[in-house]
């Protein structure tokens, strides 16, 4: 009796492991071919009343490129994006975001607070 209840649950393991494969393949997909961020970002923190605009240059995983309406921290920038996360730098190395999400023609996340939400521009 024993072996009659150890089929379903030897079934049930192996349908188990198998979703956690088909998962790990689509994180493995992603992490090889990574969002395009190419182009320019308008926008800022949700509520707030200041606007940002970055134009950003990619090439395979890195970024480059300028940030204008922060004022003291206007500049070059630097990123790397993961799949479909970025994370941007002051080009000296000194401040970074927290990973932000890339979906479609929006760049999102949670910075200093609160909500940071960019949009791709023509």
């Amino acid at each position: 009796m024993l072996r009659k209840a150890a089929v379903p649950i030897v079934g049930l393991l192996a349908l188990v492991l198998s979703g956690c494969a088909s998962v790990e393949g689509s994180r493995t997909a992603a992490a090889t071919s990574p969002a395009d961020v190419n182009g320019t970002w308008k926008g800022g923190y949700v509520g707030g009343t200041q606007e940002y605009t970055m134009v950003l240059q990619q090439t395979g995983s890195k970024v480059t490129g300028t940030l204008t309406g922060a004022g003291t921290d206007d500049g070059p920038i630097d990123g790397v994006v993961d799949g479909n996360s970025i994370r941007l730098m002051e080009r000296d190395g000194y401040g970074s975001t927290p990973a932000l999400i890339v979906k479609n023609n929006q760049i999102a996340g949670y910075v200093r607070g609160t909500t940071l939400m960019l949009r791709r521009v023509q």
